[in-house]
């Protein structure tokens, strides 16, 4: 019996005790504060307590998403999206998002969506964030700022090679190659030992961690000795007329044609008057040139131009046919997979547009580019037509020009190789660079 009692009030005392307990837990709980949304960003508040408070979510688009779909996914209520995207519309169109977009969402301690921001490059950041109860929007664009640099390199294999080796990225190549396309066909002109040198500008943005590289500006002198002969372009912007690259003696480096109209692997058929065919099994004249190429690289006009032709050949299948500026001269390119958007007979194309695709139609064994070039009418080599060039400096900015040309020439004449090759297995080696100039730009 006693030990019944004694159990009984053991029992009771911890009844008790765990009331006792739980009665502090709720008035503690009443007791404090619940900050509201809006505190988040008080005036009260210093930055870092700001940031503190709020929890960030990374997400980004999906295939077929909207911007409201997102904001649904995240959890904002249907009264509030219209409002908000409504609010981002005013400095970033939605409709420009594409699949991938990736955003940034900032949540105070009660889940309340507090800013949205989206950075589609390292420079720029549009947003909206939670003002007053409204959505208020914002952009913030860091300052870009031109480094300008230099570059000194032998050719071993490639010039791809090269600069990648010297530590810059494929994008200047492209824009080197640019310069040059109309003296030097880089797919097959260039041989080891070939040097070059570049005058180039690069774009940074200064961060946290460094400066950030974003692309390239412009290229201002560049070199390249093909075979022991050098040939120097230099850019000149010109205020008075026309700006673009020039030699030395101001004759301008553009053409009117260029030497091939795709990037090709490598010429399967020459310009000639007795060819076997492949497929016929007969000897036949083939008075064009055949560029062998990956089925879908893009082809380009030679030369500004009209289309005059366009259509489907049993022997050259798909097939375009241009009239260029100098009406003497018309260009045929064939076994097109597929053409550009918008290229239809009486269309005016540009130098370097693209108007189609390699592919194998017709009587084709693989995939490549039939380039035939006619002049009146008469089908001439592709590859040893004279070009011409376009104007040179004209001689009311002779002077300027001169001013130019010799600070470029003098800067090529300085610039020298890195002492060590940089190594492309630990990243891509942008910074630091023992290549920048101390000068001002020109």
């Amino acid at each position: 019996m006693r030990t019944s009692r004694f159990r009984v009030v053991r029992s009771l005392r911890v009844t008790v005790f765990v009331l006792a307990v739980l009665t502090s837990f709720v008035l503690a709980c009443k007791t404090t504060s619940v900050q509201p949304a809006s505190s988040a960003y008080s005036a009260e508040a210093s930055p870092s307590e700001q940031v503190a408070r709020l929890d960030t979510l990374r997400t980004s688009l999906h295939w077929g998403q909207t911007l409201d779909d997102l904001l649904a996914r995240s959890g904002l209520a249907l009264r509030e999206r219209p409002e908000l995207v409504h609010a981002f519309q005013q400095v970033c169109n939605v409709r420009s998002l594409k699949a991938g977009a990736r955003f940034e969402l900032l949540f105070d301690s009660t889940h309340a969506l507090q800013q949205l921001s989206y950075a589609p490059t390292p420079w720029q950041k549009y947003g909206v964030r939670r003002v007053g109860g409204r959505w208020r929007p914002f952009q913030a664009n860091s300052p870009v700022r031109t480094e300008v640099r230099t570059l000194a390199a032998t050719v071993r294999t490639t010039i791809y090679d090269a600069v990648l080796t010297a530590g810059e990225s494929p994008e200047l190549v492209v824009l080197f190659s640019d310069i040059f396309q109309w003296d030097i066909d880089f797919f097959i002109d260039p041989k080891p030992g070939d040097r070059f040198k570049l005058i180039y500008q690069v774009k940074l943005v200064d961060g946290p961690d460094g400066p950030t590289k974003i692309g390239y500006g412009r290229i201002l002198a560049a070199q390249y000795i093909l075979q022991g002969k050098p040939i120097t372009a230099i850019y000149f912007d010109n205020p008075k007329g026309k700006s673009g690259y020039y030699d030395a003696n101001g004759k301008s480096f553009q053409k009117t044609f260029l030497r091939s109209p795709l990037n090709y692997r490598k010429i399967t058929s020459y310009f000639t008057g007795a060819r076997f065919h492949p497929i016929l099994k007969k000897v036949r004249p083939h008075y064009a040139v055949d560029f062998a190429a990956p089925a879908g690289t893009p082809v380009v006009a030679a030369g500004d131009g009209v289309v005059i032709d366009k259509g489907y050949n049993r022997g050259i299948g798909n097939y375009i046919k241009i009239r260029h500026t100098n009406p003497h001269f018309v260009t045929l390119y064939g076994h097109l997979r597929g053409f550009a958007k918008g290229i239809r007979k009486g269309v005016h194309v540009k130098q370097n547009q693209v108007i189609g695709y390699v592919g194998q139609t017709g009587l084709a064994t693989g995939p490549h580019l039939h380039y035939a070039f006619y002049e009146n009418g008469r089908p001439i080599n592709p590859l040893r037509i004279r070009n011409v060039t376009a104007d040179p400096v004209p001689s009311e900015a002779w002077d300027d020009f001169v001013r130019v040309r010799d600070k470029m020439l003098a800067w090529l004449r300085a610039v020298t190789p890195l002492p060590h090759p940089v190594s492309l297995t630990g990243g891509w080696p942008f910074q630091p660079h023992a290549n920048v100039i101390g000068l001002p730009e020109p």
